[in-house]
């Protein structure tokens, strides 16, 4: 049965790390679970990680880390080994459980289930860390094999010269994407269905450094977003940009939201990712920390919950959601102290 001091953590991505690293500073002992083979979320190395070696972070200081602040840009290799040092901060006080995949988290009265294929393990608090990422998905019907996630994309050598290739996806992930394939193969007709209107900006642009959640105005129409790229004029010249969506896909024969069809060699989805594991359990309340939800009894604590994203602020999100998550926990330890 679970103990006062019994508490565990689902997921290694930001949110996770941040959880855990805010629990095990206050000397709270975490079981630590996570599919994957060590800490880092989508910011792994592929295959367990989403994250191309191309991708740079546009650092508004808040937006990532003090540790990184005074850099105006943060490579990929180097913020992996921010959220490595984080990680193990404290390992004395952690319980690795990786490569263990959670079948279920459900609450009772007096603790919470977590069940893997190893059996169960009650806890007295449970935290929620799996956020809307690992693997990988694509919201769109489809058949055929040369439809995939960017995920999968680990070269572009199954891309021959001269084919067509269509890039889905309006966000960061999806003109990264696009920037590869015209750094790597100038050969390939490109398109980049953003399913939206996009500004494309300078990664050096004073907007960039206030992160990608800026919103700006259209005329007539409702606000879109700005995409960071490293050379807008290439991105938009070699690149025919599509500000509809893809309905559906046929084999090579795509549908999108404006009657139109068109053929293409290659689909590349960078629609981003779902949450690897349903976990059983209702999360209704919100809590008092945007993103998080709490469950009934207030023994499972959900970060970055589906639907509450934080955008650009991510990171910001995950150090207010995890001394939150500290918070409750204690309360959790105060309630079954006093007594009855």
């Amino acid at each position: 049965m679970a103990t006062d001091n019994n508490c565990a953590v689902i997921g290694s991505g930001i949110f996770g790390i941040q959880a855990v690293r805010e629990l095990t500073r206050r000397g709270t002992f975490v079981d630590w679970y996570s599919s994957d083979p060590e800490p880092g979320g989508i910011w792994q190395p592929m295959p367990w990680g989403k994250t191309r070696e191309s991708t740079e972070l546009v650092n508004p200081g808040w937006c990532i880390a003090p540790e990184l602040r005074m850099k105006p840009t943060v490579t990929v290799q180097e913020f992996r080994a921010l959220l490595r040092s984080w990680s193990d901060e404290r390992a004395d006080l952690q319980q690795r459980r990786f490569l263990t995949r959670v079948d279920s988290v459900v609450e009772h009265d007096s603790h919470v289930c977590v069940s893997t294929s190893h059996g169960e393990t009650a806890y007295a608090f449970v935290v929620v860390a799996t956020g809307h990422y690992g693997a990988p998905h694509i919201p769109i019907d489809r058949t055929g094999d040369n439809c995939y996630h960017a995920a999968t994309l680990h070269d572009l050598s199954r891309i021959e010269p001269d084919q067509s290739v269509l890039v889905v996806g309006g966000g960061q992930s999806g003109v990264e994407i696009c920037e590869e394939i015209i750094e790597d193969r100038p050969d390939i007709r490109l398109s980049w269905c953003t399913g939206r209107r996009v500004r494309l900006i300078s990664r050096h642009s004073p907007l960039a450094m206030l992160g990608t959640c800026v919103r700006y105005s259209t005329r007539g129409e409702p606000p879109r977003g700005f995409v960071i790229t490293k050379s807008p004029a290439t991105v938009s010249t070699h690149c025919t940009i599509m500000p509809i969506r893809a309905l559906q896909v046929d084999g090579d024969r795509v549908e999108f939201s404006d009657g139109s069809v068109q053929k293409f060699d290659h689909i590349i989805a960078a629609t981003g990712y779902a949450s690897p594991v349903g976990l059983d359990f209702p999360a209704p309340d919100r809590a008092g920390t945007k993103g998080m939800r709490l469950s009934p009894r207030h023994r499972i604590a959900a970060l970055n919950y589906d639907g509450d994203g934080c955008g650009g602020a991510s990171m910001r999100c995950a150090r207010k959601q995890a001394t939150a998550v500290a918070r409750l926990f204690a309360h959790v330890q105060g309630a079954k102290e006093s007594p009855a």
